[in-house]
């Protein structure tokens, strides 16, 4: 049996890897998360924004990052509706107008009362790069060239007759992978302006924003899907980051279970194999 075990086809293992991650994702159980002080102190500064705020959402990423940064989008844009925030989406990458559509079609159906054009716009990709940055602060609707991602006239979007900058933002939230991202924006505007930012990061880039965190540059960092997931713990509404949680907890626990009964096999079988 041992000699089996030591010596099973690598792909009864894959099928096994797909399985699991498959069921988990798709029946969830919620494993215990526990927030990360880092991921508190994002929920508890957007918590603590006077209700009625307008907040700038940069969608800084394209579908690489839709995994660990959507549902962190998802959960901030529904803690803020309930305290009657009103979002602007833009971005530098060029998927962006398409990623702020997918943040808001699962949660504006939670919001019925919620209406686009009041409540949120998605002004969506803008060509330019970080020069875009220096346009919005001018005035965004000249930076915008007018029409936002659904193709309509901004002048024509309640919203946007209170935001005629993007210094009439009280709270800048980003969503990034790489550049243009928070750099940019304390350069150009956090920083010049003095607006709070918040940014959430895939995993890999966590290490190199740091010190922006640690400088107060950046006043909260949720990292990676585990502090999206952390995140929709806070909230109150679990997503698919917490799915993403159990099914990568699962996987890594089938993986410690093949190596445990890989040794166990080997050492079992070395005497005869001598």
């Amino acid at each position: 049996m041992w000699e089996k075990i030591a010596n099973v086809d690598r792909r009864v293992i894959y099928a096994l890897m797909i399985l699991v991650i498959a069921l988990a994702l798709l029946n969830p159980i919620g494993m215990a998360i526990v927030p990360s002080q880092a991921t508190i102190d994002a929920y508890n500064y957007i918590e603590a924004m006077p209700n009625g705020s307008i907040v700038w959402l940069g969608m800084e990423f394209s579908s690489g990052g839709v995994t660990e940064l959507i549902p962190a989008a998802q959960a901030i844009i529904r803690q803020g509706f309930k305290k009657d925030f009103k979002f602007v989406c833009a971005g530098m990458w060029q998927q962006a107008g398409d990623m702020a559509e997918m943040a808001f079609s699962i949660v504006e159906k939670e919001f019925p009362d919620k209406q686009y054009g009041v409540d949120w716009v998605n002004i969506g990709y803008k060509p330019g790069g970080e020069v875009l940055l220096p346009a919005l602060i001018n005035d965004v609707n000249e930076a915008a060239k007018g029409i936002d991602h659904r193709q309509n006239q901004l002048s024509s979007l309640p919203l946007m007759s209170q935001f005629k900058t993007i210094k009439d933002a009280d709270l800048i939230i980003i969503f990034c992978t790489g550049t243009p991202g928070e750099q940019q924006y304390i350069k150009h505007v956090t920083g010049p302006l003095n607006i709070p930012l918040i940014e959430s990061a895939i995993s890999v880039s966590v290490p190199g924003i740091m010190p922006f965190v640690q400088s107060g540059q950046i006043k909260a960092l949720i990292a990676g899907m585990k502090g999206a997931a952390e995140y929709e713990a806070l909230v109150g509404v679990p997503g698919p980051a917490m799915a993403g949680m159990d099914a990568q907890s699962f996987s890594h626990g089938l993986i410690l279970l093949f190596m445990i009964l890989g040794n166990i096999g080997y050492y079992a079988t070395r005497n005869k194999k001598g």
